[in-house]
């Protein structure tokens, strides 16, 4: 073989070597956005301690007022009285400039 082919075929094999290997570098660390799971190892406790502690959470009264993630409950949609078509068309009708303006300034570009 001549030393242009020698040349020719080891610039090819480059060429398509590179490629390939630059995807064996791709490993997810957890430096990725959503990547992370924190385990807290100083803070050890069993499921019945923690049940415990769930249950004197909700022995407290507050517990009923809070909602969402912290109680593990959410609000139902449907639990708010409906209005009807007609009733919503008055309340906005009734409202001053000042109040539209005020929901206006909600939307983007207001």
């Amino acid at each position: 073989m001549s030393l242009r082919t020698k040349a020719l075929a080891a610039l090819l094999t480059a060429v398509i070597a590179v490629p390939a290997t630059s995807f064996a570098y791709w490993i997810p660390d957890n430096s990725e956005q959503g990547g992370t799971e924190v385990v807290d190892w100083s803070n050890m406790k069993s499921r019945a301690q923690v049940l415990e502690e769930l249950e004197q959470a909700k022995a407290d009264p507050s517990w009923a007022t809070r909602q969402g993630e912290e109680t593990g409950t959410w609000s139902m949609a449907g639990a708010e009285q409906t209005k009807s078509r007609a009733e919503v068309r008055q309340e906005l009708e009734s409202m001053s400039a000042k109040e539209k303006a005020y929901i206006q300034s909600f939307y983007t570009g207001a």
